[in-house]
């Protein structure tokens, strides 16, 4: 009689799919010195497809089973009879999501002899494949840390994240080992294939780069001396630090100052550093380079500059903030797993972050740091052995710092196994160090530009002074100054994109028609929108035409545009001072560029912590203290906002250390504000509609009935976040419909999109400005 044969998917043996998953998530989970539980969560994690209902449903395409049963608890009842705690809790959530240690808790009197008798029967059909012994609960460097009974210890935190890491390592496993599956019948799921990370190479290409900017500057008069004098310590300065130990360090430049690429060649020679005193199949080397960046308008332009030096082949740029919906939207796929195929593609196509160079925002990279979902969390393993730069690291969210500096110091701890470095990259460094104001802060931090080299720097290139205006100004005072500069040359940065509009209409009304040299920019506009307007307005700069922009914050940080004067509206001092490296950024000027700070006459800020750092730079300046060309003055601005804004206790963290992943989830916010992606597939240029690129890409989705991943690198271009109570609200809920695949949340602009180089974005019909905002 012949033995019953089981299946993880049509045709796909689950004793082959157990063990290969097996494999693989060892491998990946020996990043951190845990292959042995990578190892037996791959071999456990889908043992509950054994039963008979399951196996009914594969038989059936899932058409005649009503009952659904979930088969991810099995194999997490056998780890919890060992007390292995991290490996149950990445089986029991590897389809729906990590959860609470309770949920996982009360599932073993109904699933641990269901999950024996599982195992002897799939035993009983292949003998290769045998229930595994759990010999180790925790790998040895986690079993000596402090566990104490407060829960307050290293112990608790260190083991929440590995569990976060084992869960990422068995989730990116399963998903490669099914797509490998796939394959065969499925050409459309081929995924990209990244070169190898060889920092020696890269840094060849990027030393040429640098060395042909720098002869085009000198060439072409781009910069001036002083400028390219401190462009190149810098440069020297990132050499030299890359050979220190790996760990935590900070690049305080002055704006135009050249950290961009000084810090990635900072991260490249201290990779190569490392990489050459191991042998070349040692699990410790550097495997990539991780950029995370606030605003996605810094985002486009670091991508291309970094396209240009090292090939786009070697460039991941992510940044989409789509995700499945929540579990409980559609029960049945987060219980019993993916026959449904669209639900497999959607799984599939969440990115992995396999690439050499990766280049995300804060809100990417952070979020899925605290995720309990699959999706998220499936790139967590392969951060370890990263040089991450952050760059902007002041725009940090105070109210978060405590869980993000725990988990930066777990990534960078020389006594953890993940074996990162860490670049803290921005012209207004924040107080990120461990003081009595700041008792979460990091210890040993290595600044890479020594305290007194940076404050030379900054003294070198002071490019601009500050007119501090006291009296409140409308925008038509703004139109008629900006108006009113020689060249018709200025940058006006407000607070709101309501502001931004105003100020926008009030000089367009003023100009009149002849208004070809006025633009706008705003987080309204799509990221692929804001790069052709950043573009015609460097040509016009470039050219010594007149330029009127008015933007919004996400032009303030790292955004390489160089205006002889700047409006900045009253805000966070750094926010202040970095609208100010837009202005004379290359030191080009005769004489100093001017910054106008300003107050509004219009409606003021809404309370937040926006509104908290305004108030905070109002202080600074009345104890005399705002000196923007004195890089300490930054410390002193942000003792004075953590001390208000860094809570003494922090829910995040006491839910982290009690495994309540779904709290973890729900309280980590890195947006204050719950927001929707919103895609865009027309735009309206003049008086004339055009499909976006978007458009061709989503119409041959809906024929193939799910987004591949190399969909999404497309679309995220095309992409506004828009607060999630526009669903809900007129005008707006009129104009936003769901994508062909609802259980995605990812939704469509089905009104007036204003594009081309004068677009200023979404339309909003029926609203004053003022109503934009409510």
């Amino acid at each position: 009689m012949k033995e019953q044969q089981y299946f993880a998917h049509k045709d796909h043996l689950l004793s082959k799919h157990l063990e290969d998953v097996g494999l693989r998530a060892s491998v990946f989970a020996g990043a951190f010195d845990a292959s042995f539980h990578g190892k037996i969560a791959g071999l456990l994690h889908d043992l509950g497809k054994v039963e008979a209902e399951f196996q009914q449903r594969l038989e059936s395409d899932d058409k005649q089973v009503k009952n659904k049963k979930p088969h991810a608890h099995h194999g997490a009842m056998i780890a919890l009879k060992k007390d292995a705690w991290p490996i149950a809790f990445a089986i029991n959530g590897h389809h729906s999501g990590l959860h609470n240690r309770s949920d996982v808790g009360k599932r073993q009197k109904d699933y641990l002899n269901k999950a024996v008798t599982a195992s002897n029967l799939l035993h009983g059909s292949d003998n290769n494949w045998v229930c595994p012994d759990i010999a180790e609960i925790l790998p040895s460097w986690l079993q000596d840390l402090e566990f104490d009974p407060t829960k307050t210890s290293e112990g608790w935190f260190a083991a929440e994240f590995f569990t976060r890491m084992l869960f990422s390592a068995l989730i990116d496993a399963d998903r490669l080992d099914t797509e490998a599956f796939e394959k065969m019948n499925d050409p459309s799921l081929e995924l990209r294939k990244w070169p190898e990370f060889k920092p020696d190479e890269l840094i060849q290409k990027l030393k040429k780069d640098l060395h042909d900017r720098m002869e085009r500057a000198v060439r072409e008069l781009k910069a001036s001396q002083d400028v390219l004098k401190v462009r190149n310590e810098v440069g020297r300065l990132a050499e030299q630090a890359a050979q220190n130990e790996r760990g935590l360090f900070s690049m305080s430049v002055p704006t135009g100052g050249g950290k961009t690429l000084a810090s990635i060649l900072f991260a490249l020679e201290h990779a190569k550093f490392h990489n050459d005193k191991l042998v070349p199949d040692d699990p410790k080397r550097f495997k990539r380079i991780i950029v995370v960046i606030p605003y996605l308008s810094i985002i486009e332009q670091t991508v291309s500059e970094y396209v240009k030096v090292f090939g786009k082949e070697m460039i991941l740029e992510h940044h989409s903030q789509v995700e499945e919906e929540n579990a409980s939207n559609y029960k049945k796929e987060k219980e019993d797993g993916e026959i449904d195929l669209k639900a497999k593609r959607r799984r599939m196509a969440a990115e992995n972050w396999d690439a050499p160079i990766i280049v995300t925002t804060s809100v990417q990279f952070f979020d899925s740091l605290f995720s309990r979902k699959p999706s998220q969390a499936r790139k967590l393993h392969n951060i370890c052995q990263s040089v991450i730069i952050f760059d902007e690291v002041q725009t940090l969210p105070p109210l978060l710092l405590q869980p993000i500096l725990n988990v930066l110091d777990e990534l960078t701890n020389p006594k953890r196994p993940y074996k990162c470095s860490a670049v803290f990259c921005t012209a207004t460094q924040p107080a990120l160090s461990k003081t009595e104001d700041l008792p979460c802060g990091i210890e040993n931090i290595v600044p890479i530009i020594p305290i007194e080299t940076a404050r030379e720097h900054f003294n070198i290139l002071k490019r601009t002074e500050y007119d501090w205006q006291d009296e409140k100004k409308s925008w038509n005072d703004i139109t008629n100054e900006m108006l009113n500069t020689p060249m018709k040359q200025a940058l006006a940065v407000v607070n709101t994109r309501p502001n931004a509009r105003s100020l926008h209409e009030a000089i367009k009304n003023a100009i009149g028609h002849n208004n070809e040299y006025l633009f706008h920019l705003s987080t309204w506009m799509m990221p692929s929108h804001r790069r052709i307007v950043l573009d015609e307005v460097k040509n016009r700069l470039k050219n010594k035409q007149p330029c009127l922009l008015v933007s919004t914050q996400c032009i303030e940080a790292g955004v390489d545009v160089d205006f002889p004067e700047v409006w900045r509206a009253f805000g966070p001092y750094d926010s202040i001072v970095q609208a100010a490296g837009r202005c004379n950024r290359n030191g080009k000027l005769l004489q100093k560029g001017k910054v106008h700070v300003f107050h509004p006459s219009d409606k003021g800020l809404s309370k937040g912590l926006y509104f908290t750092a305004t108030k905070q730079t109002d202080l600074l300046r009345k104890m005399n203290l705002a000196d923007p060309e004195n890089p300490e003055t930054f410390e002193h601005y942000f003792r004075l906002l953590y001390q208000l804004s860094v809570p003494d206790e922090c829910a995040i963290q006491k839910a982290r250390a009690e495994f309540r992943f779904e709290e973890v989830d729900k309280l980590f916010n890195f947006i204050d504000e719950k927001t929707i992606p919103v895609l865009i597939l027309r735009e309206k240029i003049a008086n004339k509609e055009h499909d976006t690129e978007a458009k061709q890409v989503y119409d041959i989705a809906i024929k193939r009935g799910f987004f591949l991943r190399d969909d999404w690198r497309i679309l995220q271009k095309y992409m506004i976040n828009l607060p999630y109570h526009y669903l809900s609200h007129s005008p707006y809920r009129e104009n936003i419909s769901a994508t062909f695949d609802d259980k995605l949340n990812l939704y469509l602009w089905n009104g007036i999109y204003r594009g081309g180089i004068y677009g200023y974005g979404l339309e909003f019909n029926g609203l004053t400005i003022e109503e934009m905002t409510q």
